[in-house]
């Protein structure tokens, strides 16, 4: 491995022995205390064992990973979700800044947004993209304070999401409703500073009247930014009614509004209006912007949901219901000249704005029998756009349906056997400035595409072959891949009518892994993972040979193309609990790999945009109830990427990064000030230093990366 990496390794396990080393040398296993959780075990197809108290909230099963946020101590308090999730190896962030959580900024298992699922309470977030090429799910409108976890499903071996999760799913889970025993509401207000002028406030009510809750929340987040013109600013608001059902059921009615300003980065040095070198030297430099700074380029967005949950136990089955409805608006605005040729003519604001709709939901009942538990559900989804009109157009439309069954094979072995049903419809554009692009097509093609997609996971429970067994579990999946164009950067790339061309990705996935107890509370999880995916989805623009006038009926056909076949092995390890009471941990690291099969030049520069090796490792120590020491630490292997950037309407910039090497250290205290002061209560104050050892990195985007942060919050709920 990299000398980073291995420099980082030693770090990390240098402070683990020391840290076992002034904690007591023996621990008396049968002994608790009113603050330690008694281990609970195994439920059918998973093996969960639960933390101790001051253990990470990491709990494993060989379907997913669970990060259950409020059992985690963070190193400062997470503003977001992405926040909470990063550390973990599965979880590339590719973000311009760790100060603004970004745009689609992450990759799971090696796979962008358009090949993994995030999901809300279980229903997938979805909008067409576009800009930028792509626009599906912005970070920034996804606060922590939401959430109680977040689950991480490895590969496509689920049917009750989408057939895009060939990477996964990322599915956060919002707080689930509870009654109060007053009527008094609670309210947990959280302050922040951080460098560069950071400031982050977020106060959320929470409350109810017997059955009925409900919560409120506002959050205000500001940056100036580490690199020039970086400023961004959110500001969220949130809130939630319900009733509480019998059965444990509940249903709650949730609303979400969102501001978001953007600065975009420029160059520094730059070239100012009147064409002289425009540099700020309190900036790092920066030379592959599209934007100079006289340009103020911007990036605003407001959004809007609103969600639907229902969720009860009716004898034998439980039922869950979810619909949304969203809007957003994201407007890209900056200054440019009238005639680039005659600079005296001036300049001009510019501005491309995009609106988006998308509307869905899920229903699914799950029957539990004396053999099994049986899950049946469909969901539904549409997806607008303003199209080329600037009016409202349906460009996606998505229906599924599936049956998934869980059940014993024979003793110690458990299976679950799926099938889900898909079928797409797309909308291609073929219109640009009052032309047909392809005159062989009309102004819109429609086309659809649908499957029955298998998928199966056999998990066996290996206690009975001895005592070194025992807590031990082998689990293999296996499920077919199948993924259509199912966002605007695949069939309408840069506008071109690319779709019409385009067919579904289609293969096979393989995941085996073994889930083990080691000793104590320390939990090991490991898996290795080989897709086959024929048609592959890749941009084809550098090396087009259809995108000139006299193409004909195959203009724009090979703008995207289909590659013959694409392997991708993937390891993944993950292994958390606590050494001492006192001291936990967590490691993750992901290996993987991507091969063309076929000889098509975009199959290089496709895949090549991933880094091979993540790791992740996080360290908690106690030193009281009141005191902790926390210390993350990640490291990416070196990778290159192709950026792209729309500078004007149609008009796009490609160029390619390349990113070294490297690691980040994050150090933090946590101090638990008081329990009660007055009518204040859970007094605590976070301090914390981000990129502890300053390394020099570039981001995905190939900026530099922020520099060493410092930063402090304080909690206090009354």
């Amino acid at each position: 491995m990299k000398t980073h990496l291995l420099k980082g390794c030693i770090f990390a396990a240098g402070l683990m022995l020391f840290l076992s080393c002034i904690s007591p040398l023996q621990a008396d296993e049968n002994k608790t205390d009113k603050n330690t959780v008694s281990p609970k075990v195994q439920e059918i197809e998973e093996m969960v064992v639960e933390d101790e108290a001051r253990v990470q909230g990491y709990k494993t099963t060989p379907s997913q990973t669970t990060i259950e946020l409020e059992e985690i101590t963070f190193i400062g308090e997470p503003i977001y979700v992405l926040d909470a999730i990063k550390t973990n190896a599965m979880v590339d962030f590719r973000g311009t800044s760790d100060l603004d959580p970004g745009v689609d900024s992450i990759y799971l298992n090696g796979f962008d947004t358009t090949r993994f699922v995030t999901a809300l309470d279980d229903v997938t977030l979805q909008k067409t993209g576009g800009r930028k090429s792509s626009n599906v799910v912005d970070w920034a409108q996804l606060p922590a304070f939401l959430l109680e976890s977040v689950e991480i499903l490895p590969g496509p071996h689920s049917v009750l999401y989408d057939g895009k999760s060939i990477g996964g799913v990322l599915n956060m889970k919002t707080k689930t409703p509870k009654e109060y025993r007053t009527r008094v509401p609670q309210l947990t207000y959280t302050t922040g500073y951080r460098s560069y002028d950071t400031f982050s406030n977020t106060a959320v009510i929470q409350g109810g009247v017997e059955k009925f809750i409900y919560d409120i929340a506002y959050q205000n987040y500001m940056t100036d930014g580490y690199l020039r013109n970086s400023e961004t600013e959110t500001n969220i608001g949130f809130g939630r009614l319900g009733f509480i059902l019998p059965g444990d059921g509940y249903i709650t009615f949730s609303a979400s509004l969102s501001d978001i300003d953007r600065n975009s980065p420029v160059n520094n040095p730059g070239t100012a209006i009147d064409g002289t070198t425009d540099v700020d030297a309190s900036y790092p430099e920066v030379t592959d912007s599209v934007w100079d700074s006289w340009q103020n380029p911007t990036w605003d967005s407001t959004a809007e949901t609103y969600r639907l949950n229902y969720a009860q136990t009716l004898g034998l089955n439980t039922i869950f219901v979810g619909a949304y409805y969203g809007e957003e608006t994201r407007d890209r605005a900056y200054l440019d000249w009238v005639d680039a040729k005659d600079k005296s003519k001036g300049i001009v604001p510019t501005s491309m704005e995009t609106d988006w709709w998308q509307q869905g939901g899920k229903i699914k009942d799950e029957i539990k029998w004396a053999g099994g538990e049986t899950t049946v559900g469909v969901d539904f989804t549409q997806l607008f756009d303003e199209s080329v009109d600037d009016s409202k157009t349906e460009r996606i439309r998505k229906k599924g349906a599936f049956v998934q069954h869980k059940f014993g094979v024979i003793p110690h072995v458990d299976m679950t056997l799926g099938l889900r049903y898909e079928d797409v419809n797309i909308c291609v554009s073929n219109w640009s400035n009052g032309n047909l692009y392809n005159s062989y097509y009309d102004k819109y093609v429609k086309r659809d595409f649908d499957q029955i997609i298998p998928k199966s996971m056999t998990t066996w429970h290996m206690d009975h072959l001895g005592a070194w067994f025992r807590d031990t579990s082998l689990s293999a999946g296996v499920s077919k891949i199948w993924h259509a164009p199912d966002y605007h950067g695949d069939y309408n790339p840069q506008g071109r009518p690319a779709g019409i061309a385009l067919e579904p990705e289609h293969g096979m996935g393989y995941d085996l892994m073994i889930n083990r107890r080691l000793w104590g509370n320390i939990n090991l999880k490991a898996g290795y993972a080989f897709y086959d995916i024929k048609d592959f989805i890749a941009t084809n623009s550098s090396f087009a040979q259809y995108s000139g006038a006299g193409a004909g009926v195959l203009r724009f056909s090979d703008y995207k193309v289909n590659l013959e076949e694409v392997y991708r092995h993937g390891t993944t390890l993950e292994l958390s609990g606590n050494i001492t009471p006192e001291l936990s941990f967590y490691l993750s690291w992901a290996w993987q790999k991507f091969e063309n099969q076929g000889n098509e030049p975009a199959g290089e520069t496709e895949l090549d945009q991933r880094a091979e090796h993540q790791v992740g490792i996080g360290l908690r120590y106690a030193f009281n109830e009141k005191a902790t020491l926390m210390l993350d630490y990640t490291y990416q292997s070196d990778e290159s990427t192709e950026v792209s950037e729309e500078i004007a309407d149609d008009v796009w910039n490609f160029h390619e990064v390349d990113i070294p090497a490297h690691s980040v250290v994050d150090l933090g205290f946590e101090y638990k000030c008081f329990e009660q002061l007055g009518w204040l209560k859970n007094g605590t104050v976070n301090v914390y230093i981000k990129n502890l050892l300053d390394q020099d990195y570039y981001d995905s985007t190939g900026y530099p990366a922020t520099d060493r942060t410092v930063g402090i919050t304080f909690t206090i709920k009354i």
